[in-house]
Order: C-alpha cells, then structure tokens, then sequence
C-alpha cells in the first residue's frame, strides 16, 4: 500500500512494508523527510532534482519518485549490485527480476530492493527488520 506525497513538480511515493529505516531519505533530505512529523514527506521542501537523487539511494525501494515538471525518471541501473548488510539484508540493485520458486513474478520488486536473511520476515522476502531483534548474524 503505497503512500503517495505530492508538490508541483515531483510525486514521492513510500511503501511503509519495504521501509527498514536505513536513514539515507532524512541524512540526504531532512527538509523533506521529517519522521517525527505529519506528513512526515514533504516534497515542495526541496528541489526536484535534488529529492530525486536522494530517493535514488533508497535500498528498499520503499521510496519512489514520478517527476511532475518533464524532468527524467529515475534511470533503472544497467550494473546489477549485490550487497550483503553485517547482520541484516541483502540489498539488490539493478535489472534484477525477483521470481519465486513457481516462476511468478513479483511486479513490485522495482529495481531496488532488500531481502530477508534472517529467515524472520514478517514480509518475506523482503526484510522488515526482525534481524535486529533476533539476534541474527551473518
């Protein structure tokens, strides 16, 4: 269920499901993301360009951008990156399409996104950060 937060020139859009709070939205943003507050995205803080390069480095893809004024779309990366977190996730980036074991195709994967290792995941097969209360090293 995504959330959708809009200015005049870019629509922001957030899955709380995909979020693990990995912090780069309010480091590279904090005008706009403000998570003590509601809305707790506000888009019209920022420039476009600016706002779209920070959701860019969402690991999740729990953040998403649709540009309002002509401006480029978010380029899907032609490298696929795969990169294991100490104790947490496996963060996925690229041209990366996620098929279960039946072969169905989960549409909303998008081309950023966090796996669970823990095998906790209340959200499998994304992670949802039961890691950090589990203990779970890896």
């Amino acid at each position: 269920m995504r959330k959708t937060y809009d200015s005049p020139t870019i629509r922001v859009t957030y899955d709380p499901r995909k979020c693990i709070h990995a912090k780069r939205c309010v480091e590279g943003s904090p005008d706009v993301f403000k998570p003590g507050e509601r809305p707790w995205v506000q888009p019209e803080n920022a420039d476009a360009d600016a706002l779209a390069a920070t959701i860019a480095r969402c690991p999740t893809g729990s953040l998403r951008f649709e540009r309002l004024d002509g401006g480029p779309a978010e380029a899907v990366p032609t490298e696929i990156v795969l990169s294991l977190q100490k104790d947490g996730p496996l963060y996925v980036r690229g041209p990366v399409p996620m098929v279960d074991a039946a072969g169905n195709r989960w549409e909303d994967a998008g081309h950023r996104y966090a796996l669970c290792r823990c095998g906790g995941s209340g959200n499998k097969p994304y992670c949802d950060n039961t890691h950090l209360t589990m203990g779970f090293e890896g």
